[in-house]
């Protein structure tokens, strides 16, 4: 699943859930780390060890299509709604936030173009580091494909969490901000991920724990994410994951105002040549 700051489609970092907790909470607002005395395990080895552990690269790999259901909740304003991201290999992904009194937020990646529209703020194009963001969440199958979307990865060391002894991986994409990745020593999973993510609200330090791991499709996704960012608590909970889904090719196609804009700004790219 990719925590909506993961993918949504969730696995080896939930980046769907981070980013459609912060898309809700963009709307909403208009560990201590120690080390071990014998040698850390290779980041790429403990990356790796995760796919195993929820179900094998083979699985992963038969996976074309994703259609996820869920609830979102702000628990300090009583506020929850509805989440549904649709997925496809390799790369194309629509997202829809329903939440009460404040209507829908609809995001996306067309053509390699990141977007977003909301009742409230309207439709806009993404660009600079939360473009590149936006492009790797959208990425699928992220826990098999880890090698392709960040440059290097390393070992930073071990954290306690929740009891729970990790290891820290710091994971760094060619362009954008390293993500911090924990991963428990006991059983492989992810535990935390966090990192600086950029929104329209600016840069904001993200905190997202996931747990509560079930498995769909022959392969275990968290189905519970806690995220604070921005001073709010953002509560994502799966209820369902269908695996290869027939899915419409118009349900990714954005809406005619988002559309128009990207068409806009692709001409404008081709008068620049």
């Amino acid at each position: 699943m990719k925590p909506f700051v993961n993918n949504i489609a969730g696995r080896s970092c939930p980046a769907w859930t981070r980013a459609s907790a912060l898309r809700a909470l963009t709307l909403l607002a208009v560990s201590t780390t120690g080390s071990f005395a014998q040698d850390l395990p290779a980041a790429a080895t403990i990356l790796d060890r995760y796919v195993q552990v929820t179900g094998g690269r083979a699985a992963y790999e038969q996976h074309t299509t994703e259609v996820l259901t869920g609830v979102i909740e702000f628990p300090a304003q009583g506020l929850h709604g509805k989440l549904t991201r649709y997925a496809m290999a390799p790369d194309k992904e629509y997202s829809l936030v329903e939440l009460e009194a404040l209507g829908k937020m609809e995001s996306g990646v067309h053509s390699g173009v990141p977007w977003e529209k909301s009742a409230v703020l309207g439709p806009r194009i993404k660009a600079g580091e939360e473009k590149e963001q936006s492009i790797r969440e959208a990425r699928f199958n992220g826990p098999i494909e880890w090698r392709t979307i960040y440059a290097t990865v390393e070992t930073a060391g071990v954290a306690t969490i929740n009891g729970d002894e990790c290891y820290e991986i710091i994971l760094s994409p060619a362009k954008g901000n390293p993500e911090h990745q924990f991963y428990s020593r006991k059983t492989g999973l992810l535990v935390r991920t966090t990192m600086t993510a950029s929104s329209q609200m600016g840069e904001l330090q993200v905190e997202a724990n996931v747990s509560q791991y079930k498995t769909f499709g022959g392969i275990l996704f968290p189905t519970h994410l806690e995220q604070k960012a921005a001073g709010q608590q953002i509560i994502i909970t799966v209820e369902s994951v269908g695996v290869n889904e027939a899915i419409p090719a118009e349900t990714f196609e954005p809406p005619p105002d988002v559309a128009a804009m990207i068409r806009k700004q692709i001409a404008a790219a081709e008068e620049k040549l």
